[in-house]
């Protein structure tokens, strides 16, 4: 009998090919973890922790509109990356693997836990949730981690063990791959709604999803902050957000200064119809650079108090929980 045939969900790859033996006693978890407001020990909180470092909930969410943010195919490798010009970011955060923005994609390193057979028939086996997202994001390094070069770049930038070699990997991808085409939930279809059936994902669309979806539900917080928040200074906000104002005031500027030369010019200072059609220009450019001022002293104001309020209201209920 075929090894992935023992039960309904086995690891994804057979127990021989396993680079890691480690039991959950045995993993080297990280220092600590954020849950809420406080830091948790991993070892004495593991399901958790799990929870937190492999499930894509933010992602899932999101999942019927993400054909907008990215394709239903798999993410290109490394080599690949490098080749466009992208600066490969480490981040903890599963909802942001496979995010990528302007020149830089981000990238989630592959615990070594999920490389142990014996921690996955113990720890991630019996939780559906789990399973998943664990399967997922071991599913993402066979499409990042396709030839050596791929390989010798996870091993420089910390994605991927020191000690996992060529062969080792070569064997564990393509269990991982068989598994995958055994298992009906691996459909490319959508259907079992996961974060995997997507490769990568842009983060400018993420962000427009997320604000679309915070004011349907009114939440000003998620509004404000998007998908993933970004730098928090007043400076970079508008230099991203406004900065195509200055191209089309440098656009109206030129169109008003042709204008004032053609009246100028005797030609058309006669002509009723050019004065009213220069005269409604001039007017709706005052009126165009007054809005985009207000609009922009609005957006500051805007932030400045949610911000303050914010900081106010999360003090008030960290003294009222009795933390220092």
């Amino acid at each position: 009998m075929n090894e992935f045939q023992i039960k309904a969900r086995p690891p994804p790859f057979l127990k021989d090919n396993a680079v890691r033996r480690w039991a959950e006693d045995d993993v080297e978890w990280p220092a600590t973890f954020q849950c809420g407001d406080d830091l948790e020990d991993p070892a004495s909180n593991v399901l958790t922790f799990l929870a937190l470092d492999l499930q894509t909930v933010k992602l899932d969410s999101l999942h019927k509109h993400l054909w907008l943010a990215g394709l239903m195919r798999p993410a290109r490798p490394l080599h690949r990356q490098r080749l466009l010009g992208r600066t490969i970011l480490i981040t903890e955060r599963p909802d942001e693997h496979l995010v990528w923005h302007e020149k830089s994609i981000f990238i989630k390193p592959l615990p070594e836990c999920l490389l142990s057979y014996e921690f996955w028939t113990t720890s991630i086996c019996p939780h559906e949730a789990l399973y998943r997202s664990a399967s997922g994001i071991l599913r993402s390094y066979t499409w990042l981690i396709r030839s050596k070069s791929d390989l010798t770049i996870a091993h420089e930038t910390g994605l991927l063990p020191a000690d996992v070699d060529w062969t080792s990997w070569t064997l564990i991808a393509r269990d991982v791959i068989r598994h995958q085409n055994h298992e009906k939930t691996w459909r490319m279809d959508g259907a079992d709604q996961h974060r995997y059936s997507y490769g990568e994902l842009r983060l400018s669309r993420l962000n427009t999803l997320c604000r679309v979806q915070a004011a349907a539900r009114l939440s000003a917080r998620d509004f404000v902050g998007g998908y993933m928040t970004g730098s928090q200074r007043y400076t970079t906000l508008f230099e991203r957000n406004f900065g195509w104002l200055l191209a089309v005031f440098v656009y109206i500027t030129v169109v008003l200064s042709a204008m004032q030369v053609a009246l100028a010019t005797g030609r058309f200072e006669e002509d009723e119809r050019f004065q009213q059609f220069s005269y409604g220009v001039a007017v709706a450019s005052i009126a165009l650079v007054a809005a985009a001022t207000a609009l922009a002293l609005l957006v500051w104001a805007g932030l400045f108090w949610f911000h303050l309020l914010s900081s106010v209201y999360y003090n008030r209920r960290v003294v009222s929980r009795g933390q220092p």
